[in-house]
C-alpha cells in the first residue's frame, strides 16, 4: 500500500493519532481540524521564519502562549492551557513539533499568516 492511501485510511479509521507527554500525563493528539489550526495559529502568531519546526516554535519564546496552543491541539479550545503550562519547555516544544508534524508546514505558516492579517485588520482604527 502507498503511503498516501495508508494516510488516508488511518485517518478515516481513527488510527492517526500521536501520544504526548507534559508534565507526567499521555495526551493523545489527532490530525487537526481547520478550527483547531486556526486556534494554535492565533497563539502562535508571532513566530517567525524557521528551517524546521523547533526553529520556527522557539522563535517565539512565550511559553504560555505553547501551553494554549497546544491545548488547541490536544482540546480544541485553551482550556487544558493552566495544565500543559507546568510541563517542562522542553516537553511542550516537543508536543507541539508532533502537532504540527501532523499538517504541513506551508498549511501552518498560511495560517499564522492570516492570524496575524487578521489581527493588524481589526486593530488598526478606520
Amino acid at each position: 500500500m502507498n503511503k498516501g492511501a495508508k494516510a488516508v485510511g488511518e485517518a478515516i479509521t481513527g488510527l492517526d493519532f500521536a501520544t504526548v507527554v507534559v508534565n507526567g500525563k499521555a495526551y493523545t493528539i489527532f490530525p487537526p481540524t481547520v478550527n483547531r489550526i486556526a486556534g494554535a495559529a492565533k497563539c502562535l502568531s508571532d513566530v517567525h521564519e524557521g528551517d524546521t519546526w523547533r526553529n520556527v516554535i522557539l522563535s517565539l519564546g512565550d511559553y504560555g502562549q505553547y501551553a494554549k496552543a497546544l491545548s488547541w491541539f490536544i482540546q480544541g479550545d485553551e482550556s487544558l492551557a493552566g495544565e500543559l503550562g507546568n510541563g517542562t519547555d522542553r516537553e511542550l516544544v516537543e508536543a507541539l513539533e508532533v502537532s504540527m508534524s501532523m499538517i504541513g508546514i506551508e498549511v501552518f505558516r498560511k495560517a499564522v499568516s492570516l492570524a496575524r492579517s487578521v489581527g493588524l485588520l481589526t486593530a488598526r482604527p478606520r
